[in-house]
């Protein structure tokens, strides 16, 4: 089996007051940075839609997607309940979950196992197009998959200007994974927009989307943006600029942020620090604090 990726997918809370550059740069600086404590990812890119793709075609349906890949196996990448408390509720507040229909606007999360087809340069600075996909009513999912990667996949290959090509096949037989939203995703890598906009007006890409039309539901999730690499190999956890604070700095800098109530606890300040120090400390920006010790802070300025 080839490397397993999980891909979600997500829109602004449109109740939260954020402009859509600003929820992707708190998803990113603030949302993203509590994530990566999770001891389990080894690596988690994000790919946000960037705002001259909202004026042309293809049209981004969501603001952007997270990736993961995950260390334990592959049944085992649902937390517990309660093991990583503070993310639903800050997953709430910045993304849309509001109870309404249809969803599909609304959030994708897929499992997926990656199939290169096109093996090339990719990464940060390129320009990423992902489209998340269903198949077409009446198609078995191994002639899905079979068609997707044999036929399909060599007609994307052929567009110009393109550098890498992954197809991401929905693993469908894993315990815990039953609430797919797609069956699959496909990447593709350019230098930059506007060499994925001559690719869209080519001719390859007309007879791609002929054969894609066979092959593929009409509703797609669409991401076309760049790579934030939150982590890799390389992340430590980060005290957030709480090692150089004694006790008082740490109190000043909680009233400078708005934090008042944790401002006027005097055991704050020692359990923000005894968090930093084991490395618990998993986000204070002047929007968020959080410690992922016993302590259990969740703190937002106050009002």
């Amino acid at each position: 089996m080839g490397t397993i990726k999980r891909l979600t997918a997500a829109n602004e809370n449109l109740t939260a007051g954020r402009t859509r550059e600003q929820a992707q740069e708190y998803w990113a600086e603030v949302h993203g940075k509590l994530v990566a404590n999770r001891p389990s990812l080894e690596r988690y890119h994000h790919y946000f839609s960037i705002p001259e793709a909202y004026a042309s075609k293809p049209t981004p349906t969501f603001i952007g997607v997270s990736m993961f890949w995950n260390a334990e196996p592959l049944n085992a990448q649902q937390m517990p309940p309660g093991a990583f408390w503070p993310i639903g509720e800050d997953d709430a507040q910045l993304f849309d979950r509001t109870d309404k229909w249809p969803r599909h606007g609304q959030w994708a999360d897929i499992l997926g196992e990656e199939h290169i087809i096109v093996d090339g340069p990719h990464g940060q600075g390129m320009l990423m197009a992902i489209f998340m996909v269903c198949r077409r009513p009446g198609l078995t999912h191994q002639h899905f998959f079979e068609h997707w990667k044999d036929v399909h996949g060599p007609l994307a290959a052929k567009l110009p200007g393109l550098r890498h090509y992954t197809q991401n096949h929905a693993v469908m037989d894993t315990a815990g994974r039953g609430n797919l939203t797609h069956e699959g995703w496909s990447e593709f890598w350019f230098d930059d927009f506007a060499a994925f906009q001559m690719a869209v007006a080519s001719p390859e890409w007309a007879a791609m989307q002929e054969d894609g039309a066979t092959l593929f539901a009409p509703e797609m999730g669409i991401v076309i943006g760049r790579e934030y690499v939150q982590k890799d190999e390389t992340w430590k956890p980060r005290d957030w600029g709480v090692d150089i604070l004694d006790l008082e700095g740490i109190r000043e800098r909680l009233r400078r942020e708005g934090f008042s109530t944790l401002a006027a606890d005097p055991e704050a300040p020692v359990r923000i620090k005894a968090a930093a120090v084991a490395g618990k400390l998993g986000v204070w920006t002047p929007e968020h604090l959080v410690t992922l010790d016993d302590s259990r802070i969740d703190a937002r300025p106050d009002a």
